[in-house]
C-alpha cells in the first residue's frame, strides 16, 4: 500500500476510462464557437471512454450532440399558437440559467415590494415569490450573430489549463529527464482538442433554419414563474426549429475521424499502462483538467456566449425609479394579470399563452375580458380585479394581525 501511495501504478490508465458523461456535457457546452481555433477542452479522465461513446454514435445515431434537455421547456409560436416540447440541449441550458444571465430591470420586477400588502399571516413580512408570473420580452442582438458563441473566460479557460498542464508535465523532464509524462500529456490534449473540434458539433448544435421572424416563447410551462419571449427578425435563429432537437447527420469524415479518435485514445491509454515513475504528475495533470471540464460542463454562461445574443426590448425613452430604461417587463402577482397585460401590448401573444396556462374554464369576469375589444372595458375590469384583490389581501392581514394580539 505505501509502494502504491508512492508511485500509483495503473491508476490513471483506470481514470481514464470513467467520467465520459462529464466530457460529453463539456464538448456539448464548449464547441461550436467561431474562428480557425480549435475547442480548448482540457486533457482529463473518461477520455477513452467518451471516445469509443463518441464513435459508436457517429456508427450508429449519426450524432455527436447526444446530451438531453437539462429542464423541460414549452416553445410557443406566439404567430401561430403552436406550442411543441423541447429537444435541443441549447435552448434547455439557455432557459436553466436564466436566473444567471437575467438582467436587472428584470431581476428588479421579481423583488418583493413595499407597496405591496403584508401576507396572511399578518408578520408583515414580504414573500419573495409574489410575484406569478413575470413575462419578459427580448429581441436579437445585431452583434454577435447567432450561431457564433462569443469567447468567454469559460471558454478561455481551456487554454489556460492546458498550458498549466504542459508546464507542470515539464517538471518530470527537467528534475529526473523523464519526457513520459510531457509526451502523455501533449498526446492527450492535441486528442482532445481535436476530439472537440469536428464540425459536425456545430452543426448540430445550431441546426435550426435561419431569417425566421416569428416570435416565440420559451417556458417551463403550468406553474412556472417566467416566460422568455424573443421576438424574431431576419437572419436570426429559428428557435421553433432549433427545439425540434439536431437530426442525423450523414458525414462520412465525421465517422472516419472519430473511429481514428478513439484507436489513437486507445494506444494512448496503452501507453500510460507502462508509465512506472512520476505518476503523481501525471495524476496531477489529469485532476486539473478534470476540473476544468466539470466547471466548463456546468457553469452558467451569458447568452452571447451560448451563441444565443438577446437582448431585453426597451420601451421607448422611460426611464425607470433606478434611473434606467424600461424594459417590456409584465411581472404581475396574478398570472391572469400579467398575460392580460402582455395581451394589450401586443395582440395575441397573452391568449396564446393563456391556452398554455389556463386550460380550462375562466372566470366571468376574465371571460368577459378576453372576449371584449374595447380597451378602456379591459383596463376598467383589471383595474376592478386588482383593487378587489388588495382589499381582501388587506382584510386578511388585518384579521391576522387581530387574532395574533389577542
Amino acid at each position: 500500500m505505501a509502494a502504491q501511495w508512492t508511485a500509483p501504478g495503473d491508476i490513471f490508465s483506470v481514470l481514464l476510462i470513467v467520467g465520459a458523461d462529464v466530457i460529453q456535457l463539456a464538448c456539448a457546452a464548449m464547441t461550436g464557437g467561431p474562428g480557425l481555433l480549435p475547442t480548448p477542452v482540457a486533457f482529463s479522465f473518461g477520455w477513452v471512454a467518451y471516445a469509443i461513446s463518441a464513435m459508436l454514435s457517429a456508427l450508429g445515431e449519426r450524432r455527436l450532440l447526444k446530451c438531453p434537455p437539462e429542464v423541460e421547456v414549452k416553445v410557443i409560436n406566439l404567430a401561430s399558437g403552436y406550442a411543441r416540447t423541447n429537444h435541443s440541449w441549447l435552448l434547455g441550458r439557455f432557459v436553466k440559467t436564466y436566473p444567471f444571465w437575467m438582467p436587472t430591470s428584470v431581476r428588479a420586477k421579481i423583488k418583493p415590494s413595499p407597496s405591496l400588502p403584508p401576507t396572511t399571516q399578518g408578520t408583515g413580512d414580504l414573500r419573495a415569490d409574489r410575484v406569478a408570473l413575470c413575462v419578459a420580452v427580448y429581441q436579437w442582438k445585431s452583434s454577435p450573430r447567432p450561431s457564433q458563441p462569443s469567447r468567454d473566460w469559460l471558454w478561455w479557460s481551456g487554454y489556460a489549463t492546458s498550458a498549466v498542464q504542459l508546464a507542470v508535465s515539464m517538471i518530470p523532464l527537467v528534475l529526473y529527464r523523464d519526457w513520459t509524462i510531457i509526451m502523455a500529456t501533449a498526446a492527450g490534449t492535441a486528442l482532445s482538442y481535436a476530439s472537440a473540434s469536428l464540425p459536425q458539433w456545430r452543426r448540430e448544435k445550431w441546426h435550426g433554419r435561419r431569417g425566421s421572424s416569428k416570435p416565440v416563447a420559451l417556458t417551463s410551462g403550468n406553474g412556472s414563474v417566467h416566460v422568455i419571449i424573443v421576438e424574431g427578425a431576419d437572419e436570426t435563429c429559428d428557435l421553433e426549429a432549433l427545439a425540434g432537437g439536431p437530426w442525423a447527420q450523414d458525414s462520412t469524415y465525421t465517422v472516419f475521424s472519430t473511429s481514428l479518435l478513439a484507436v489513437l485514445w486507445l494506444a494512448l491509454l496503452i501507453s500510460c499502462t507502462g508509465i512506472a515513475a512520476n505518476t503523481w504528475y501525471l495524476l496531477g495533470i489529469g485532476g486539473m483538467g478534470m476540473l476544468q471540464n466539470i466547471v466548463a460542463a456546468a457553469a452558467p454562461r451569458m447568452p452571447d456566449a451560448l451563441g444565443l445574443p438577446v437582448q431585453l426590448v426597451m420601451r421607448g425613452e422611460g426611464l425607470g425609479h433606478d434611473g434606467e430604461t424600461l424594459g417590456v417587463v409584465f411581472a404581475e402577482p396574478k398570472v391572469m394579470w400579467a398575460l392580460m397585460e402582455l395581451e394589450m401590448w401586443r395582440k395575441g401573444y397573452g391568449r396564446y399563452l393563456r391556452e398554455e396556462f389556463f386550460p380550462g374554464a375562466l372566470r366571468q369576469w376574465e371571460q368577459k375580458w378576453w372576449d371584449s375589444v374595447d380597451v378602456n372595458e379591459r383596463t376598467r375590469l383589471l383595474d376592478d380585479a386588482r383593487t378587489q384583490w388588495h382589499n381582501e389581501q388587506q382584510r386578511l392581514a388585518r384579521e391576522a394581525k387581530n387574532g395574533k394580539s389577542s
